[in-house]
């Protein structure tokens, strides 16, 4: 069983290219099926939440090949249109798939996601989107979803929510859809732009992505293409963390800083100095980390749910005391019962966190999830002794390689077996 072994870490330093984002490759996957041919992406991350993504490709009839970290995938002969209970269970995110499914075979079937550890994730915006733009629904056996659709047709959305993933669901319908589709309250996280760009390099018509109200006149066709998959802004805010318990000063290469500025101001107040050009960016503490009075977490352009627990472990450090307030997924504080067991003082009253500096001891710790398995590694940076992180599966979910990030810049951490 692997499992992460982390040390106390003086200061750091180093430079480390950020490796591809996992929030944008899955729907960039997905949209690989909306042609019947070949579409290589560039700079995919070799995680786990990647591989089950391409599994389900290849149950559905596509084939793929990789060469380095180029990933090309041919749709020419995709001949199924279920999406596997089992995988969809791994990883809740390939409910994106609907729609390009929808697109080549005419239906598509899957099991409706449930709760996750991180909290309700329910998928109604999902279903609301595919509905207003043609799809038909149909649930048998409880929890099982079956859609049919000739078609799309263009439609006027106005998203209750700002979600991400139903934002990306409507545009994967319209961009193929009869006449044109606004969709009102979109996501506006970089994601959504890097989804985006890849269809255009397609021959989609989309405008408006990042502004909260895209406009898409639907295409006849999309056609073969090659992208790039932008830096991953959550694991470039997981060294901003690391840097911060540890002070130093470290570098990190291909990263968008515009894509952090929610990220950047609270690291600051902390006592962070940041500052970019071009595509790199440069983090480094000298001076006493301090607490931020209060924080809340909202969709973008705001802080990110995202790194609600790493920032969490890092202000177990802080001098005084924090609050941070969860606003999007209430499971999210779970990693605070982890960092308690290495001595932090937390308390959690409904749905904020108060969080005074403390002195944190090394222990044995389980990831509760993905974000909550990093921040774990984090605090033990700044944590006496040794710290031992179980549940390795969920922090592989999203980083290629946490611990080899990590001994790049300068920590003690290693993957053990």
């Amino acid at each position: 069983m692997a499992y992460l072994e982390i040390r106390q870490t003086g200061p750091l330093s180093g430079t480390y290219r950020v490796q591809g984002s996992k929030n944008a490759v899955l729907p960039m996957l997905a949209a690989t099926l909306l042609v019947p041919g070949k579409t290589t992406l560039h700079r995919v991350p070799k995680i786990k939440d990647v591989n089950v993504m391409l599994e389900i490709l290849h149950l559905l009839g596509c084939c793929s090949c990789w060469e380095g970290e180029a990933l090309t995938i041919d749709a020419g002969n995709v001949n199924n249109w279920v999406i596997p209970e089992e995988l969809i269970g791994q990883m809740r995110s390939s409910v994106i798939l609907l729609a390009p499914i929808l697109y080549r075979m005419k239906k598509a079937a899957v099991v409706e996601p449930g709760g996750c550890s991180i909290g309700r994730r329910p998928i109604d915006i999902h279903l609301y989107v595919l509905q207003a733009l043609g799809v038909k629904l149909h649930y048998e056996w409880e929890e099982h979803i079956f859609a049919q659709a000739d078609y799309f047709c263009g439609a006027h959305l106005f998203l209750k929510f700002p979600s991400v993933g139903a934002t990306e669901q409507a545009i994967l319908a319209a961009v193929t859809a009869n006449g044109m589709t606004v969709i009102d309250n979109a996501a506006r996280e970089p994601e959504i732009a890097e989804l985006c760009r890849m269809l255009r390099g397609m021959g989609a018509k989309i405008t408006g992505d990042q502004t909260g109200r895209i406009v898409i006149e639907g295409v006849k066709e999309l056609f073969e293409s090659t992208c790039e998959v932008g830096a991953d802004r959550i694991v470039a805010a997981t060294c901003l963390s690391a840097v911060a318990v540890c002070s130093g000063e470290i570098t990190l290469t291909g990263v968008d800083a515009s894509h952090l500025n929610g990220v950047i101001e609270p690291f600051e107040k902390m006592g962070c100095n940041i500052w970019s050009d071009k595509d790199t960016l440069t983090a480094a503490r000298m001076d006493k980390l301090m607490a931020i009075p209060y924080l809340k977490t909202s969709p973008y352009p705001g802080f990110p749910t995202d790194v609600q627990s790493l920032i969490m472990a890092v202000m177990s450090f802080a001098d005084g005391q924090s609050v941070v307030e969860e606003g999007i997924f209430e499971g999210r504080f779970r990693t605070a019962y982890q960092l308690q067991k290495m001595g932090a003082a937390i308390i959690i009253e409904n749905n904020q966190a108060i969080i005074w500096g403390s002195h944190l001891i090394g222990t044995k710790v389980e990831a509760p999830d993905l974000r909550g398995g990093a921040a774990l590694a984090i605090a033990g940076l700044g944590a006496d002794g040794v710290t031992t992180i179980f549940g390795y599966d969920h922090i592989a979910r999203g980083y290629e390689d946490l611990a080899g990030m990590l001994f790049m810049l300068g920590a003690q951490a290693a993957l053990r077996e």
